[in-house]
């Protein structure tokens, strides 16, 4: 450790100033007994006269929290992503690209993006122009589009990283459809998923709390937070926070927001069933635009991982502390459980993990009360509809996953 990088971390320990937001480092003092050392040696190492020693460094790693053993369970994914494809036709994008029957999409006119036609399938738009002299293709994935074409992914036995990657390797190729490939937008999801009533999740409100006590760092300029209530016949439902990171036309923002009650309210259910049904707590959405997502595209698909970026990203714009006393702070060890280091965060671009404990809450409280129903209704009818039903459904693959751990494991519940 060079004696700069000291430095900055004695900056880093302190406090803003409640008026004028200003950082005051820590005094040299109070950081020597942070550090268990005497004033005279630290102020040696930060005149570069003394070397730092290993304690001290690994001392600064705990404290600033640069490093946790464990970290909790995160899940990531692309949540939106708009690829543009140069001296192209739409008609190639979609069969080659897409690898998708055209007869598939719905043809309409429309005005975004400056496009006049749009071919829709679900969530999958491509845009496109009639006239010869534009031969430029955009495919618009949102958040479900995305979802829509992890299927088709899946069954071609790919993932998002290998396909963009041939995508950016097949410009220009005398095979290829389009001259080049470029990505203007890509957001990023990062869920805190929900496992325990007695586990500890952070807790968004606890942001602006702290940013009015200076215990918030961050490069943006911008920082706005929604919430509330609303009334449907005659029920008050709780939006849930959202909190906005910088502006929206900008290449970086960040929208963080509970995503539990966001499902909530979509599906008409409460909270509780909602994280039993999903087992998503929080989400926190990252939306790249021009250079900034060109950038993420160039790091995905040369191997690194979405959920290293995705943090990178949140690391390097946003840090939330505590108090560690009323001179100096302490990132906040939740936060940094989550987002501070990623090597040793669980991130899974899987869309759900199954659990055989939510499974069987979900079924105890939504049901089997309508199982008993069509049961009774089965015998005072004579019919033998719940039977049937349950003997032809099939499986999925993370049920059938289960079942084959299961069997293994000699029908311990526990493991599951």
């Amino acid at each position: 450790m060079e004696p700069k990088e000291l430095r900055n971390y004695r900056y880093k320990f302190g406090l803003s100033n409640a008026k004028t937001g200003k950082q005051k480092p820590v005094s040299q003092r109070k950081f020597a007994q942070i550090l268990d050392i005497s004033l005279s040696y630290y102020k040696k190492m930060e005149q570069g006269k003394r070397s730092i020693p290993e304690d001290v460094k690994q001392k600064l790693e705990e404290y600033f929290r640069v490093y946790l053993k464990h970290g909790i369970e995160m899940r990531v994914m692309i949540d939106y992503l708009r690829l543009s494809f140069f001296d192209a036709a739409p008609k190639d994008i979609i069969q080659q690209v897409l690898g998708m029957d055209e007869l598939e999409f719905e043809t309409r006119s429309t005005g975004l993006y400056m496009f006049d036609q749009v071919s829709v399938r679900g969530n999958i738009w491509v845009f496109w122009h009639t006239k010869e002299t534009t031969k430029n293709v955009l495919i618009q994935f949102s958040g479900q589009g995305c979802r829509e074409y992890e299927l088709v992914m899946k069954e071609r036995k790919t993932d998002w990283q290998e396909y963009l990657l041939h995508l950016w390797q097949k410009q220009g190729m005398l095979e290829s459809c389009y001259s080049r490939v470029q990505c203007s937008r890509i957001d990023i999801a990062i869920d805190e998923m929900w496992m325990r009533d007695d586990e500890e999740y952070f807790d968004l409100f606890s942001i602006l709390e702290k940013e009015h006590k200076g215990l918030i760092e961050d490069s943006f300029k911008l920082f706005e937070n929604y919430g509330g209530y609303y009334t449907e016949s005659g029920v008050a439902r709780n939006k849930g926070l959202s909190l906005y990171f910088g502006s929206r036309k900008s290449p970086m923002f960040f929208n963080f927001y509970e995503k539990r009650y966001e499902i909530a309210n979509r599906e008409r259910i409460s909270v509780e069933d909602a994280l039993l049904k999903y087992g998503i707590y929080n989400r926190y959405e990252l939306r790249c635009a021009a250079e900034k997502a060109t950038e993420i595209i160039d790091r995905f698909i040369t191997g690194t991982n979405l959920g290293e970026i995705g943090a990178g990203l949140i690391n390097d714009k946003l840090t939330v502390y505590d108090l560690l006393d009323s001179e100096s702070r302490i990132v906040n060890e939740r936060w940094a459980k989550m987002f501070r280091t990623v090597r040793e965060l669980n991130f899974s671009m899987k869309a759900e993990k199954f659990s055989i404990e939510r499974a069987e809450r979900w079924f105890e409280t939504q049901v089997a009360p309508t199982l008993k129903l069509l049961k009774i209704v089965d015998e005072l009818s004579g019919r033998d509809f719940v039977n049937a039903t349950i003997e032809n459904v099939e499986l999925g693959e993370d049920k059938e996953s289960y079942l084959t751990w299961f069997q293994s494991s000699g029908g311990d519940l526990v493991g599951g």
